[in-house]
């Protein structure tokens, strides 16, 4: 295993955050999206 600096493993616990925070929205975005086909006239509706 090779010796990683401090910098890296804080980038990586970011882009971790990111990546899982990033997914989190999307399914919420998609559950919210699918909730609201029902009252929606025509189209998308952004929250």
């Amino acid at each position: 295993m090779k010796e990683i600096s401090a910098l890296e493993m804080v980038g990586r616990v970011i882009a971790r955050f990111a990546a899982i925070s990033g997914g989190i929205a999307l399914l919420v975005w998609i559950t919210w999206v699918m909730l609201d086909v029902k009252n929606m006239q025509s189209g998308f509706t952004l929250p």
